[in-house]
């Protein structure tokens, strides 16, 4: 093979991974789908190098010459129809092995296929993940509707910044204010009398979750510099989610004085429960552009990990501990539905965890702190970063422990293989 190939292969292969970085897949994914390909087509001598917004890789001639790319990433967003074509492809690359040509073509092909949702359909989404999550977090019908309200609101002002290139910060900053705002808005003039829940319904289109338990993943599988740099993503997040809620729930509070505070959250039972949070998960799910016939399939995951964690708090199970238990069962069934369905974990996964995010937990620490009450915010801050940190350590359990048996028989097939041609 000569040196225009070798380029070839990598420009090829770090392009794939550049695709399925964009639409938010895990490092380790990304790593793996550089490998897999140089390794395909008889290369063992590759490096690769991920960071969230960059691909280093090289590789190794047979004459010894170094070849490296590196591909920087501007911008990306969670496409999980994206992440679940682009895997499919890379399967196909390394099974089939088609010349750079074929391989370029294919990739083209992947790209147009990758489906977008329209406009009508990610405002539903907005509004599913809202009203959802507002009779979820314990509101009424009333407050479902002022939740769903304000998901649309939060929807809009996401996608209004984005044509503006608007950071991630930013945006997070503005549309916590708006979703804040309108809330107790929608309280004073009586639609949901408790603001709080029509305000953590909305809420959660922003909340972080997934991009925490993703930098606990990477720190764990060695991804160190990608783990903390998602981290730091995270707290600044966080940080701007707090400063622009607390600002519009002060501001409001002032202007609309009759507002009722401390509610107390109706106490659904789990079936609503279930039900509700599989309302706020499809929202989840179109926001994120998942296809396919495996959405009922990826849906179910939000009932069982809820139920799961609902009845171990109610057998007297620590909290932690019980969201720790739901984490790893929904890991499992993500791991178990890939393997069944030849598809990634990730839309599973993302679907199974959507109910177990602590949503409620930020809003409510954050109040505290705009009130002043210091051990009460520390309190509900320690107890949602432990359920954070315990739904990230359920779900590296899982998939660690999948990952080695992969590893495990890859390797017995290999040894099984040596003994056949041994006995040739």
């Amino acid at each position: 093979m000569d040196g225009a190939f070798y380029e070839e292969l990598l420009e090829f292969a770090v392009s794939l991974a550049n695709k399925l970085q964009a639409c938010g897949a895990e490092t380790y994914r990304v790593e793996e789908t550089i490998v897999r390909i140089i390794e395909a087509y008889g290369q063992k001598k590759v490096d690769t190098f991920v960071i969230p917004s960059c691909i280093m890789a090289s590789l190794e001639t047979s004459d010894g010459k170094m070849i490296t790319k590196i591909r920087r990433l501007k911008g990306g967003d969670t496409m999980l129809d994206g992440i679940e074509k682009y895997s499919s492809l890379c399967r196909r690359i390394c099974n089939e092995k088609p010349d750079m040509t074929e391989a370029r073509k294919l990739l083209r092909d992947t790209e147009k296929s990758v489906c977008v949702y329209s406009t009508f359909i990610y405002y539903l989404s907005a509004f599913l993940i809202g009203a959802g999550f507002g009779i979820f977090f314990g509101g009424t019908l009333m407050e479902m509707l002022a939740a769903g309200i304000c998901g649309l609101a939060t929807g809009a002002s996401l996608r209004f910044m984005s044509k503006f290139n608007a950071n991630t910060y930013f945006k997070s900053f503005v549309s916590s204010f708006i979703l804040g705002f309108l809330a107790n808005v929608l309280a004073a003039i009586g639609i949901g009398k408790n603001a709080d829940i029509a305000t953590i319904g909305a809420l959660m289109i922003l909340v972080p979750g997934f991009l925490f338990t993703n930098s606990l993943r990477d720190i764990i599988y060695g991804d160190t510099m990608s783990g903390v740099n998602r981290l730091v993503q995270v707290l600044i997040i966080a940080v701007a989610i707090v400063v622009g809620t607390s600002a519009s729930v002060s501001l409001s509070r002032q202007l609309f004085p009759s507002i009722d505070t401390g509610l107390i959250p109706i106490d659904h039972p789990l079936f609503i429960q279930c039900v509700a949070g599989l309302i706020g998960t499809l929202g989840f799910g179109l926001m994120f552009n998942m296809h396919g016939r495996g959405i009922p399939l990826a849906l179910m995951g939000s009932i069982i990990s809820w139920v799961v964690c609902s009845l171990c708090m109610q057998n007297g199970i620590d909290e932690s501990v019980s969201y720790l238990i739901a984490a790893a069962s929904s890991s499992f069934y993500a791991e178990i539905m890939a393997r069944v369905r030849k598809f990634p974990a990730t839309s599973y996964l993302l679907c199974a965890l959507v109910p177990l995010i602590p949503g409620a937990g930020i809003y409510y620490t954050m109040d505290f702190i705009r009130r002043g009450m210091g051990a009460e915010a520390y309190a509900k801050g320690m107890s949602t970063a432990s359920i954070a940190g315990a739904m990230a350590i359920g779900v590296l359990l899982i998939s660690t422990a999948f990952r080695m048996w992969g590893v495990w028989k890859k390797s017995k097939i290999k040894m099984e293989g040596m003994g056949k041609g041994a006995k040739k």
